[in-house]
């Protein structure tokens, strides 16, 4: 039982580390018409390496040559739209607190008891991540060098951000806070980066790999397709202790982006950005998603949800 592939085949700061790596031998790109039985193979697979290569950089090239404006057009929307804070709108609501209960923005609440739910949750997270699932993901990633994990020091997502998570859930959804606390699918989170033309395949062959280590597939959501995120999400279950987390999917450029749309995400699930601004904010998103190079077949890559799972 796995993710399903197709016949033919939260903010750290960006690393210093480049997705360009060599070309594998396993091509992800088509070339124009050549006859490899005219000349040697070891000449054959240097002039293709070398066109490959050649096109990768041109990509990178466009998205670098936009990364400059694009940041500019940030800067001017946060000059047009102070946020909250700045602009003097309160952000807590007028709520009186028991002790030991928690509130947040856009009135936010967790009694004492809920509250409590969501510190020993925090701390189960934390103790499988560290003991289980990230000695299990260093592993996984030593296994292939042509490409690396980024921002592991940022695999924990914070507790501030999970009990927005939880209050949200118990309010909108119905949920107690424990059945909230076992939905929490990116609690704990990882990203891979690959260069364009070996993304595809290293997509694959990482999810191979997490299933390998006896981690269950539970989602995959390819956004390569959408206009305001570009990269593949994807959630597994560590069968000893139920717990789900996060592997993301990303070459340079979109990786990058995520990171340049961050503050705009944010904004968009703050509930006293107005509706005008959020027009603009989701306008922004797609300006910088489409300036990201798509790698090749990454958008046939078929979604896998716990419906398709269970047939």
């Amino acid at each position: 039982m796995g993710i399903e592939r197709l016949d033919e085949h939260d903010a750290p700061a960006v690393s210093e580390h480049s997705a360009d790596n060599p070309v594998g031998d396993q091509p992800a790109v088509d070339l124009p018409a050549i006859v490899p039985e005219t000349r040697d193979r070891a000449t054959y697979r240097a002039e293709y390496h070398a066109t490959v290569h050649a096109e990768y950089r041109a990509a990178h090239q466009s998205w670098d040559a936009a990364l400059p404006e694009l940041c500019r057009a940030w800067e001017a929307h946060e000059a047009r739209w102070p946020t909250p804070e700045r602009s003097g709108q309160p952000l807590q609501p007028d709520r009186p607190s028991a002790p030991g209960a928690w509130s947040g923005d856009g009135g936010r609440y967790l009694d004492p008891e809920a509250n409590a739910e969501v510190d020993r949750g925090c701390d189960r997270i934390r103790e499988v991540s560290e003991n289980v699932i990230v000695p299990g993901m260093r592993g996984i990633e030593a296994e292939d060098p042509d490409r690396h994990l980024i921002g592991l020091e940022y695999h924990l997502k914070g507790p501030e951000r999970i009990r927005e998570k939880v209050a949200d859930a118990v309010l909108y959804k119905g949920r107690t806070p424990v059945e909230a606390m076992e939905n929490l699918k990116d609690a704990i989170r990882f990203t891979f980066v690959y260069s364009e033309e070996r993304y595809t395949s290293g997509a694959y062959a990482d999810c191979d790999r997490l299933r390998d280590r006896g981690l269950q597939p539970f989602d995959l959501v390819n956004s390569w397709r959408a206009d305001e995120y570009k990269g593949i999400n994807t959630r597994w279950r560590e069968p000893e202790s139920g717990l789900l987390f996060e592997v993301q999917f990303h070459t340079r450029a979109s990786f990058e982006a995520k990171q340049l749309t961050h503050a705009a995400y944010e904004r968009l699930r703050n509930p006293l950005t107005s509706d005008n601004e959020r027009d603009e904010l989701q306008a922004y998103q797609r300006m910088v998603c489409a300036e990201i190079p798509i790698p090749p077949g990454a958008s046939e890559i078929e979604d896998y949800s716990p419906e398709k799972r269970d047939g």
